[in-house]
């Protein structure tokens, strides 16, 4: 007798939601939102490299617990921490581009995207 498989849509014989909350549905994002997790199945299977395939289905799981209500509660109790983050980190951030600057004149840094520049 097959056991029953209601979390994991990227293993065989999957019969639970295909729209909802997943885990690993990117792989660096903890939970997402899937309108239809077998198009994100499909589109794995065809545009991701063959070592990345298994692990990447594998990993698929549904979050049944997870609603828009919970996630509203969420967003909406982190929000005043995200801006007071923001606030701090962008002063650092700003202390450190200008330590960066000072000692490193030609740095690749471009402050405007937050990432190196290669097109020098």
């Amino acid at each position: 007798m097959k056991t029953e498989n209601k979390l994991f849509p990227g293993r065989a014989n999957y019969s639970g939601p295909m729209a909802g909350y997943f885990h690993a549905v990117h792989h660096a994002v903890l939970f997402e939102k899937s309108h239809d997790i077998a198009e994100r199945i499909a589109y794995i299977k065809t545009a991701k490299s063959k070592s990345e395939v298994q692990t990447r289905l594998r990993n698929l799981l549904f979050l049944p617990f997870m609603t828009d209500t919970l996630y509203a509660d969420y967003k909406a109790k982190r929000a005043p921490l995200d801006a007071d983050y923001e606030a701090k980190r962008a002063s650092l951030y700003a202390e450190i581009l200008a330590f960066v600057r000072l000692h490193n004149s030609d740095s690749a840094w471009n402050a405007q995207r937050g990432e190196l520049d290669f097109t020098e």
